[in-house]
């Protein structure tokens, strides 16, 4: 970056990682005589808290390096307002607020694309995580009594061909177009890295629940295939509890995704599902603005600032714990796919009213700081 780095004019540093990045960054500027400009997305020190707790030396140590270092930057962009307001008041940064916005290709899937994703990844999401799984049973032509009377369920289900790699539970080609089945579960989306930052617990929880309510509803309730997406520290710990309480009307997926693949989830998905609650307080979610951008309304974990993204009634709903979670999910799906909610409709329509444009906010961000 001394040497080979062509001279530049500006250095834009995502914070965080905060270090070793911010004081590089800072010697790197001071050396080519250019002008550093931190985008701040959230805050090392409160990350390392997570672990460490937020009385430790070492987190101090964080605070005072990136409050220091962070002060040598020419300018500033930060997430959200909550976040501007923090930076003025504890650290006298005047920082610009800048929304996230999705990349550009993001967008609500068709019916092909629809069709031609869940063809292509049927046997993902038709991979059962126990024998009681929904996959065991959603294709059956035989009655469940029948069913539940074999013993061995995975090898019979193989044998009757439920489990066929090209299955797919929410799309059919109907004389060669494309449709949506009229008897399908939900689908619902939840991307995580895993981490002490979202308590994938009240997912698991929620699901319990609604797993309850779904067995006494006379078939008012569809089942939900939750897919979750990413990979992290926590992941196995979680596919283990999801296997332990082996529901038959909800089913979770891990997944991981190509990019490409990702985003046509979103866009072909019912329902996005957010447990970011954020180590700061003052950042927001780069998923739920990634669901946005592919037309989908999110239930989202609330905390101090998620409201200046995520409109509750509008463009989303929030909950505070496990079972306000599972209660927005039945008011949502009470009756689909036959009968969606009118809340659920109102705001999949508001979601895609959404004017975010990645390209018009680059502009906006260069007439700011030229």
């Amino acid at each position: 970056m001394f040497v080979k780095l062509p001279r530049p004019d500006t250095v834009l540093v995502q914070n965080p990682p905060a270090i070793p990045t911010l004081v590089l960054c800072v010697m790197v500027c001071w050396w080519h005589k250019a002008q550093l400009v931190i985008d701040w997305h959230n805050f090392g020190y409160t990350i390392m808290s997570l672990t460490m707790g937020r009385r430790h030396p070492l987190v101090a140590i964080a605070r005072w390096y990136e409050w220091f270092f962070g002060r040598q930057a020419t300018s500033h962009l930060c997430v959200s307002k909550a976040m501007q307001l923090f930076l003025q008041a504890e650290w006298g940064i005047t920082a610009t607020v800048f929304y996230d916005t999705p990349p550009t290709w993001f967008h609500k899937a068709n019916l092909h694309e629809q069709h031609e994703l869940c063809t292509r990844i049927a046997a993902d999401l038709n991979a059962p995580m126990h024998d009681d799984d929904p996959a065991y049973h959603v294709r059956s032509s035989y009655s469940q009594h029948h069913f539940d009377t074999v013993q061995d369920k995975p090898k019979h289900a193989e044998a009757v061909g439920l489990l066929r790699s090209d299955f797919n539970v929410f799309t059919q080609l109907v004389e060669g177009k494309p449709q949506l089945k009229p008897v399908r579960p939900a689908l619902l989306v939840s991307s995580t890295s895993w981490t002490l930052d979202e308590d994938f617990g009240i997912l698991l929880q929620a699901a319990l629940q609604y797993e309850q309510m779904a067995a006494s509803s006379n078939g008012s309730l569809p089942g939900l295939v939750i897919a979750v997406t990413g990979k992290g520290p926590q992941k196995a710990m979680y596919e283990e509890k999801m296997q332990q309480l082996r529901l038959q009307h909800v089913a979770f997926r891990t997944l991981w995704l190509e990019a490409s693949d990702y985003a046509l989830l979103l866009g072909s998905a019912d329902l996005g599902v957010c447990l970011h609650t954020s180590s700061s307080g003052l950042d927001l979610p780069m998923k739920v603005v990634d669901m946005f951008g592919c037309g989908l309304p999110v239930c989202a974990a609330s905390y101090d600032c998620i409201d200046e993204l995520v409109k509750e009634g509008q463009t989303g709903l929030l909950f505070d714990c496990y079972q306000q979670l599972a209660d927005q999910w039945v008011a949502l799906f009470q009756g689909f796919p036959k009968n969606p909610s009118k809340q659920l409709l109102h705001m999949q329509q508001q979601v895609q009213q959404r004017q975010d444009n990645w390209s018009a906010s680059w502009e906006k961000l260069i007439r700011i700081f030229a």
